[in-house]
């Protein structure tokens, strides 16, 4: 430990403010150089900005590392200058001021009854029900102040009493750091493309966090049960064409096997669809879905907003989704239904970044008859298959 001086078997910290100050008073008596007074000031606003304040107008070379030791920004500053990393997302900080080769200050950053603001990017539904247990997580682990602005606040302020909910733009003081979450497919927002790892990773990695999956918790007062009879509810539409079910017989005869068996049918979609038997919501206020969700058996979907929604209700979910890799989405309380044997996988395949502007995005098969093959090959009976232990 070369910056630690023993004396009279106490242990000095040479790097610390009252290690430098007692190092120049040792020094003195001697007739050395008189190491300067450093104070720095900092904060992690989209990226680490340094300040530093001294008595002196040397020149001080600042190393700033992550918590991986990597060598992430270098400069020299003088008083009242400072320098900012172009690197946004959060991997632990680290920064070392030298003067004359002489190591006269250092701190690891923490956000420790500190205020931090953590920003939505995305409005999507699912997006913001998975990415908001990670905030909590966030406080939890930092011992800090966390403010978040999502497009959906209401339904997480209760569920999430520490966490302080605000407007997407509203003005935030006095804040220690700023983060952005989103998938920007920029290396100095997020570490890793977006589209190869699980969505909530996208959260932790931005935050500098071990990831792991952690369930959601989406608040609801429960209303009026809106059937007596038994009933599930289906999800059949989404924002782009390589989510949906394609095989053009699935939905039809899924729910004629679900009649047959007793249930009701609802169609949960804002949309809704013309199924025969089905009935589509009248209602489809987010409240009035949530209501119909929670008093159902169960949720047959897609990868979509709804299913992360019903995820975050507690409810299972079946997920017939075969376009991207089975942890992309939730992995508990799911039942999955897949077709590994046919193309699949390339919403996660690095080769390829969707295109949202195009509804028939298919960047394997687009135009020839395997066009969505991953999802028309998913026959009612494989989905059958699969729910017959949920039903009752």
């Amino acid at each position: 430990m070369e910056n630690i001086l023993k004396i009279n078997d106490i242990e000095y910290d040479m790097s610390s403010p009252n290690g430098v100050e007692f190092r120049n008073q040792y020094i003195k008596s001697f007739g050395d150089e008189i190491l300067p007074a450093v104070k720095t000031k900092w904060n992690h606003i989209n990226g680490f900005y340094l300040e530093l304040d001294s008595n002196t107008d040397h020149n001080f070379l600042v190393k700033i590392f992550d918590n991986d030791n990597n060598l992430i920004y270098e400069t020299y500053l003088k008083n009242n200058m400072f320098c900012k990393t172009n690197r946004e997302y959060y991997n632990g900080i680290r920064y070392e001021v030298y003067y004359n080769d002489n190591l006269i200050f250092e701190e690891t950053i923490n956000f420790k009854n500190k205020k931090v603001y953590i920003a939505f990017d995305s409005a999507s539904l699912g997006d913001t029900i998975s990415w908001v247990p990670y905030c909590e997580e966030f406080r939890k682990k930092h011992n800090c102040e966390v403010v978040v602005s999502t497009f959906q606040n209401h339904l997480f302020e209760k569920s999430y009493p520490n966490l302080t909910f605000i407007r997407p733009g509203e003005i935030v003081h006095n804040i220690h750091a700023l983060f952005n979450i989103g998938w920007f497919y920029n290396d100095k927002k997020e570490p890793e493309y977006p589209q190869i790892i699980p969505l909530q990773k996208a959260i932790t990695n931005i935050l500098g966090m071990e990831f792991k999956e952690v369930k959601s918790k989406v608040y609801f007062e429960p209303k009026k049960r809106p059937f007596d009879e038994k009933y599930i509810c289906i999800a059949t539409n989404s924002t782009a064409g390589c989510k949906l079910w394609n095989n053009p017989n699935g939905w039809v005869e899924l729910v004629e096997y679900l009649i047959n068996r007793g249930y009701k049918v609802i169609n949960i979609s804002k949309d809704g669809d013309k199924i025969p038997g089905v009935i589509n919501l009248e209602d489809d206020t987010l409240p009035n879905t949530m209501n119909v969700i929670y008093h159902s058996d169960f949720v047959i979907g897609l990868s979509s907003g709804l299913s992360w929604l019903s995820w975050g209700m507690d409810k299972h979910v079946v997920m017939i989704s075969n376009f991207t890799e089975p942890d992309h989405e939730f992995t508990t309380n799911c039942t999955r239904i897949t077709n590994p044997s046919v193309c699949n996988g390339c919403w996660n395949n690095p080769m390829f970044k969707f295109d949202k502007g195009d509804w028939y995005w298919c960047p394997e098969h687009k135009g020839t008859e395997r066009q969505f093959e991953c999802h028309k090959s998913i026959t009612s009976q494989m989905v059958i298959k699969n729910i017959l232990k949920l039903l009752r």
